[in-house]
C-alpha cells in the first residue's frame, strides 16, 4: 500500500474512532479561561479562572487539597479552620495563588459556594436577612439587591469588612435550588478593581 493512502486510512480510522465531544449544557458555559467547579455533591457548579486552585470537600483528602494549594504559614492555618467549618455542608473552596503576593496583607482572594436548607420567603425577606447577618459580624453592606442568577433570580450583597490586617471586599450571592434549599456563595478580597471579575464568576452560578 503506498504510504500516502496508508495514512490517508490511518487518519479515517482515527476519525472514525473519535467521540464527539460533549456540548456543554446551554447556560452552563464559561467565560476563555474559566472551568467549572463543585458538584451534585455540594449542590452548585461555579466558573472560575482556571489558575485558581481548588478544594472541594465533598471529596475525600481534605488536608492534602489544601497542601496543593501552595499556601503556607499563618494563610494555610486560617484557610484549614475555614474549611473545617465548611466541611459538614461539603462545601467548594477556591483561591487564586498569585493574590497573596499583591496584597499587602498576604490576603488570598478566594471564594467558597454550599447549599443550605432554604428557610422559605421572597428574595426580598432572603436580603434583608442576609443583610442583618452581616451587621452582626461588623460588615458594612455597599450594595444589595435582586439579581439573574443561572434560570432564576437571586440576591447579591456587596459589603467591607473590618480584619485585624486591614479592610476587605465580600460579594454574596444566593441562589434558590427549587430543591428546598438556598446556595451562597462568597468571594472575598482585599485588592482593588476585582469588581468585573467578582461579576464573571457571580454569572456562572448554576445550583444543581
Amino acid at each position: 500500500m503506498r504510504p500516502a493512502l496508508i495514512a490517508l486510512t490511518a487518519l479515517l480510522l482515527l476519525s472514525a474512532c473519535t467521540k464527539p465531544q460533549p456540548k456543554p449544557i446551554p447556560g452552563t458555559e464559561v467565560p476563555d479561561g474559566f472551568h467549572r467547579i463543585g458538584s451534585v455533591a455540594t449542590g452548585v457548579s461555579i466558573g472560575v479562572p482556571t489558575a485558581w486552585k481548588v478544594v472541594d470537600l465533598s471529596k475525600s483528602g481534605f488536608e492534602e487539597q489544601l497542601a496543593a494549594t501552595g499556601l503556607t504559614g499563618p494563610a494555610l492555618d486560617q484557610a484549614r479552620e475555614g474549611l473545617k467549618a465548611l466541611q459538614a455542608a461539603k462545601a467548594v473552596y477556591a483561591l487564586d495563588p498569585a493574590s497573596r503576593q499583591e496584597s499587602k496583607q498576604g490576603f488570598v482572594t478566594n471564594l467558597n459556594g454550599f447549599c443550605q436548607p432554604s428557610v422559605g420567603g421572597s428574595n426580598e425577606a432572603l436580603q434583608q436577612q442576609a443583610e442583618q447577618q452581616l451587621a452582626s459580624v461588623g460588615a458594612t453592606v455597599s450594595g444589595a439587591g435582586v439579581v439573574k442568577i443561572g434560570n432564576g433570580q437571586g440576591v447579591r450583597i456587596r459589603y467591607t469588612l473590618k480584619m485585624p490586617a486591614g479592610p476587605v471586599q465580600g460579594t454574596q450571592y444566593y441562589a434558590h435550588s427549587g430543591k428546598g434549599t438556598t446556595c451562597v456563595v462568597t468571594l472575598t478580597t482585599d485588592l482593588p478593581g476585582k469588581e468585573t471579575l467578582f461579576e464573571q464568576i457571580g454569572s456562572t452560578i448554576r445550583p444543581l
